[in-house]
This record gives C-alpha cells, sequence and structure tokens, in this order.
C-alpha cells in the first residue's frame, strides 16, 4: 500500500510538471542549476541537452553509467545504486521501483522522470528508412530587435567618411535552426545567427547571416559509441585538460563541484567560436573506450600589423595576435570584422578510458597549433599568460565509488613552462540526514586556460589555489539546509590586484516546502575578496566584501495561476565605504490546462547606488534565449511573454519588455543618455520585441 500511494503521488507530481510549458520548465531548471554559479555557462546549448532529454528520455535500464551520470540531478551514488539493482533484480519494471534505492526519495524521482524511461532504441547501419520516418524535424527562428536605436546606427544614417566606427548592419537580431532527431541515436542540424547591428544579405554578408554552424552525431551502432561530423564539443575528466563544453561552478546544487563529462558531443548552440569542427569517434572494446578527434576551423582574434610594400589597400599582414576571442562573434563595425576569422587554428588529441568494477580511469592529450603566436599585450599580471602559437596538454582523471563515498580528480600538464593544475574532490552520503561535497584545486600560475574549465572561484583555471566544502540537509520533512563554503587564494596577480590575494565565499540557504502549492527559501552569501586601491604613494591591498540577502515565495492559486515574489539586496563593502542595492518584483503565471494561450510576466523595482551592488534574476524567456538579465541600475523593469499554440507542433512565443533607469535630479532638464561608446542611446527607456516561432513534426 505504501508503493501504491507513492507511485500516486508521483505520478500527480508529475501530472503538475506535464501543466508547466516545457520552456518554463527549462527555465526553472536552469535557475536553480547555474545561478549562483561565477562561471561562463553556455545557456543555449544547456537547453538544447535538456530539451533533448525531455523529448528523448534516457532507458533506464540500457544505459551505461556515463550517460546515467549526464541526466541532471543524477549523482554518482545514485548511479551505482541503479547499476547494482540492475545487476541483483535485473531490469526495472517501472520506474517508481527506484523508491526502493536508498539515495532516492520522492523529491528526487519527481525532478528526474522528466529526463528517464524504459524504451529502448537500437541502431543498424540499414536503418535509414525508419530513421528518416519515425524521426523528428524541428524549424525555429527568433527575430528580436529594440529601441531606441543605439548610437553607432545613428552615426551610421549621417556618414560622410567610411573611416568612422560605425554598425554596419540594421538593429534587427534573427537566427534560424533546423534540427533533426532519431531518439538519442542519430542527430544533425544547421544553425544561422545575425546579431543586432552586423549587416545582412549585403557587404561582408552576401548570403545573409553572419554565423553558420553544422553537425552530425551518431550514437551507440555497436562498437562506435559516438561519431561527430561538422561542429562538436569535447570534455573529458574535469575539465582541466580539455573541455569546450558546459562546465558549471558553484551553486545550489552541491553535486555541481564534481564534473560529469562524457567524451564528445554534438554543437547545438549559437556561440561563435566555443566548439571544434571536424570529426571525432569513440569506439568501445569491453572495458576499454578510445577515442580521437581532428578539428580546423578559424577564429576571431585581435591581429598585430605589419605593413607590406605589396598591399595596395595599406591593411598589412598579421604578424601575431594579442587575444582570441574564443566567445567572440559581434562583427557589426569594420574593426570587429576586421578580428573576424583572423587565426587559424587546428587541433587534434586522443583519449583512453578503462572502466574498473569501483569506476574509471582514463587519459586524454591533444594538440593545438595557431598559425599566428598569441602574444599579450604585456603587463604585470599576465606575465605567465601563454606566449606562442602551439601547445600540448596532457592528463589523467578518475572517478571511484565505494559504498557512501565518490572519490574523482584529474591532474593535468601543458606543455608551456611544464606547468601543472590539479583537481581532487569527494561527495559523502550520510544518508538523507546530510551529503558532503569537498574539493581541493591548485591550478599554476602558467598552466594554459584555453579549453579549461576547472571547478573554482574565477573560472579561469590557472593562478588559483582553494578548498571547497559543501553541503545539503533534510532537517525534516519541510525543511532542507544546504550551503557552501569556499577558501581561495591567487600565488600571482590579478587584473584588479598588484599582489598575491586571497578571498573567501559563503553561502547558504533554508528551504521550506510545506505543502505542494507553497514553498518559500531565505538565501544569504557574502563575498569577500582583496583588491588594491590607490594610496599617497603605494597600492594597498584590502579586503572588499558583498553581501546578499534574498527571501523568495512559490504560490499555485489553482490548477492554472502561479505567483512568485522576491526580495533581495546587496551590500558593497570597502574599509573607507558602503554601497547599497535592492531589487523586489512580482511575478505571475497564467498556464490553464489544454488552453492553447500561456502568459507570463514581471514588474520589478531596483535601488543600485553601484555596479559592485548589481543584482541577478532570471526571467521568463522563449525556449532557448537568454534568461539572464542584470539589474546594474535603478528603475523599474517589466515585461509579457506569451506563448500560442496554433496546433500541435506549431508554437508562437512573443516577448515584450521594458527597462526604464531612474534620471538623476540633476540631469532632469538634459537629453539623459544611457551606455557607452557605439552602445550608447539617447534615452532612460529601452523596449524590447522578441518573436519565436517553432515547427515541430513528431
Amino acid at each position: 500500500m505504501r508503493f501504491k500511494g507513492l507511485i500516486i503521488l508521483i505520478v500527480a507530481s508529475f501530472s503538475r510538471l506535464n501543466a508547466q510549458t516545457e520552456n518554463e520548465f527549462i527555465n526553472q531548471f536552469i535557475e536553480r542549476y547555474i545561478e549562483n554559479t561565477t562561471d561562463e555557462v553556455d545557456i543555449q546549448q544547456f537547453t538544447s541537452d535538456l530539451v533533448i532529454y525531455l523529448q528523448n528520455p534516457l532507458d533506464l535500464n540500457k544505459a551505461t553509467a556515463s550517460e546515467l551520470l549526464t541526466v541532471p540531478f543524477f549523482s554518482s551514488f545514485q548511479v551505482s545504486e541503479i547499476l547494482e539493482h540492475r545487476k541483483t533484480f535485473g531490469n526495472f519494471i517501472c520506474i517508481y521501483e527506484l523508491q526502493v534505492l536508498p539515495s532516492f526519495g520522492t523529491e528526487v524521482i519527481k525532478n528526474i522522470i522528466p529526463f528517464i524511461s524504459l524504451k529502448t532504441q537500437t541502431l543498424k547501419i540499414g536503418d535509414v528508412r525508419e530513421i528518416w520516418e519515425k524521426g523528428s524535424h524541428q524549424f525555429l527562428t527568433l527575430t528580436e530587435t529594440s529601441s531606441p536605436r543605439k548610437k553607432g546606427a545613428l552615426i551610421k544614417d549621417t556618414l560622410t567618411d567610411l573611416n568612422v566606427n560605425h554598425y554596419l548592419g540594421s538593429s534587427v537580431y534573427n537566427n534560424l535552426r533546423y534540427r533533426f532527431d532519431y531518439g538519442r541515436l542519430v542527430s544533425y542540424g544547421v544553425n544561422m545567427e545575425k546579431d543586432a547591428y552586423e549587416s545582412f544579405l549585403n557587404g561582408n554578408n552576401p548570403l545573409g547571416y553572419d554565423y553558420f554552424s553544422y553537425y552530425f552525431s551518431l550514437k551507440n551502432m555497436g562498437k562506435l559509441k559516438s561519431l561527430q561530423l561538422g561542429d562538436y564539443q569535447a570534455s573529458f575528466g574535469q575539465g582541466l585538460t580539455l573541455n569546450t563544453g558546459i562546465a558549471f561552478g558553484k551553486s545550489s546544487i552541491i553535486t555541481n563541484a564534481k564534473r560529469n563529462f562524457n567524451g564528445f558531443g554534438a554543437y547545438r548552440s549559437l556561440r561563435e567560436n566555443a566548439f571544434l569542427r571536424g570529426i571525432a569517434t569513440t569506439y568501445q572494446f569491453n572495458r576499454s573506450t578510445v577515442g580521437a578527434f581532428v578539428s580546423y576551423k578559424k577564429l576571431d582574434g585581435n591581429g598585430v600589423y605589419r605593413a607590406d610594400s605589396n598591399d595596395l589597400e595599406g591593411l598589412g599582414y598579421i604578424i601575431s595576435t594579442t587575444n582570441i576571442q574564443e566567445d567572440g562573434g559581434l562583427h557589426r563595425t569594420p574593426s570587429e570584422l576586421t578580428d573576424k576569422d583572423a587565426i587559424k587554428d587546428f587541433q587534434t588529441g586522443i583519449f583512453t578510458e578503462y572502466s574498473l568494477p569501483f569506476g574509471k580511469i582514463g587519459a586524454v592529450s591533444y594538440l593545438r597549433r595557431l598559425n599566428q603566436p598569441l602574444e599579450p599585450i604585456p603587463q604585470v599580471y599576465n606575465r605567465f599568460n601563454f606566449r606562442g602559437n602551439q601547445y600540448l596538454k596532457n592528463g589523467i582523471y578518475y572517478d571511484f565509488i565505494y559504498r557512501n563515498l565518490n572519490l574523482f580528480g584529474e591532474i593535468s600538464m601543458s606543455s608551456y613552462q611544464n606547468s601543472f593544475a590539479q583537481v581532487h574532490g569527494a561527495l559523502i552520503s550520510l544518508g538523507k540526514p546530510l551529503d558532503i561535497s569537498l574539493v581541493y584545486r591548485n591550478y599554476g600560475k602558467s598552466f594554459i586556460t584555453m579549453q579549461s574549465t576547472g571547478f573554482g572561484e574565477s573560472g579561469i583555471t590557472a593562478n588559483e589555489n582553494g578548498l571547497y566544502v559543501g553541503f545539503e540537509s533534510k532537517l525534516s520533512r519541510q525543511f532542507t539546509l544546504l550551503g557552501y563554503y569556499d577558501l581561495f587564494q591567487n600565488p600571482w596577480l590579478r587584473s584588479a590586484t598588484d599582489a598575491p590575494s586571497s578571498g573567501s565565499d559563503f553561502w547558504s540557504e533554508i528551504q521550506y516546502k510545506p505543502t505542494k502549492v507553497f514553498q518559500a527559501y531565505y538565501r544569504y552569501r557574502t563575498e569577500t575578496k582583496q583588491r588594491s586601491y590607490a594610496a599617497s604613494q603605494t597600492s594597498l591591498l584590502q579586503f572588499t566584501t558583498t553581501q546578499r540577502h534574498r527571501f523568495h515565495i512559490n504560490y499555485t492559486l489553482n490548477k492554472g495561476i502561479e505567483l512568485r515574489s522576491r526580495i533581495e539586496s546587496s551590500i558593497f563593502a570597502t574599509p573607507i565605504s558602503k554601497s547599497y542595492g535592492s531589487m523586489i518584483y512580482q511575478d505571475f503565471i497564467y498556464k490553464p490546462m489544454k488552453s492553447k494561450l500561456q502568459l507570463s510576466g514581471r514588474i520589478a523595482f531596483s535601488n543600485i547606488e553601484n555596479f559592485n551592488n548589481r543584482i541577478y534574476s532570471f526571467e521568463q524567456v522563449p525556449l532557448y534565449d537568454y534568461p539572464l538579465f542584470t539589474h546594474g541600475y535603478s528603475g523599474l523593469r517589466y515585461y509579457l511573454l506569451t506563448r500560442y499554440t496554433i496546433k500541435k507542433g506549431i508554437d508562437i512565443w512573443f516577448r515584450y519588455a521594458i527597462n526604464q533607469l531612474d534620471i538623476p535630479l540633476d540631469h532632469l532638464m538634459d537629453n539623459f543618455a544611457t551606455g557607452s561608446g557605439l552602445d550608447e542611446i539617447n534615452s532612460n527607456i529601452k523596449q524590447t520585441f522578441t518573436l519565436q516561432i517553432r515547427y515541430l513534426i513528431p
């Protein structure tokens, strides 16, 4: 009877989940997973991965340990329990069998249900017709524009001197995507993007879009575990040696301290330059897995030019580059176009991994060669940064599980000055009362940071030592307490310090869920870091402290209406001054069952004295759009998002947002402007219009 009751409870919970819109569920999931991270996260790629899981859940009976670890919310202990259950009792007959495993409570099962199933798909070489007939097609386009236009566009309207820097195109942003999926086995697609103020169908973009991306992915065809053609990502171990994919930092999910990377995968994002292009393949032989990749592409970079007497245009040719724009992609002005595809990038590498009864051990090695040497502009703080056009990285990683203990880590060496980076961690489960996460890292000051995303404070895998302790405790059925403490130091200078520095980060949250329709939490965070401040003749290194408080409530009025309220404050303190910031918002979400129309909106007020007091919030956005908004100034922010389903498979999103900044009293009679440089607008009000259309053929 208890088992039957739990099934009813979980089914009811999942029914409420299905009542949510797809993108609303994903937005909430993203907020919980990455909100507190300090690392740069590719939200578009993460969203795409989540959608694939929702549309093609992973088979609980056939998935390997590595595949299970890629499922959101799955911990190493839970995966170990699933594998042991399958070994002892055979396949799962029902997903709700998970409740007999020690690490799976009702809340955990409710969270993972959308991502798992008991359905199996297999693939043979001759199944091309079946793949095409049973696969799904998705066409998606998003268009966005804002008003008023920026200064760079206004200059263009009256331009007489072509040498003046200006925007080349309209304020319209547009992307166009096509994707085909046959379960989780075959996937291919094409992505195109034009950023706002880039030219379209003229000038340097006669084909229209500034960015084109394409990929083909094949998985689990016999011994061939993975084949990637076109654009792909590569991620291994804990991300020290090689990671071009998603990496999470510190967050409200303490298990994020461990990375569960799984080799090669399709690249579906619109982040330009943040991928590999070529071919990658993985084979499995019993307990051994081996793989290799080759990549060649062009990167954006700031070039150093030398004049050439044979160059009639007088532009010269590149002899070096000051930086690689791994996350670049804006080509709105003549100067930005000069940086486009300035660097030729060749990479190749191999990896091997061996499965053990208690875990796995692996090794990865790759070579990268640029056609031009990288020569950063000399600064004291970047003295140890990589310089040259070629480097080699080698790494060894491990992941062991024994009962309630999970040990993991990676040691990596880069050829530049033979520098090392290492990270070692442990996840300890003491049952439902307490889970603990420990991570120690030591990243050398000359370690090559490119394509490395080790866990840490800055997101830069160099010049950092630290110790992280995270915990989650189920105090009672209604209360959960979680948090972390991170102590770190920088052995060499950073851009904001003129001496070695240190700091700490404490974060805690208490959650209260008395009923299914009401939940609340209080969050506190304090960060202490050293910065340099100018004195009479010297620069002093002093501690600054940022404190943040948040109180949040979710309340479901009925099956169709949900309200969310939040109050948040920040205090930024130096030895000689303090500044304050606050933000309050009210959300409403209208999603009646079986209705073609769904609405969500927000009104937010912020009072920010200093940009150091800025407050971040996640907003409801169309699927795949960027949901993070920065409240960096005082003012009013509100938006309305509508989603209308014309018929099954055809959805339209429309979003209207206004950001209105407060005008200081001493500027009331002026032509108040916001922004700077070419991004300046002559108004304190900015309006944004977004339209997205999706056509899905299941």
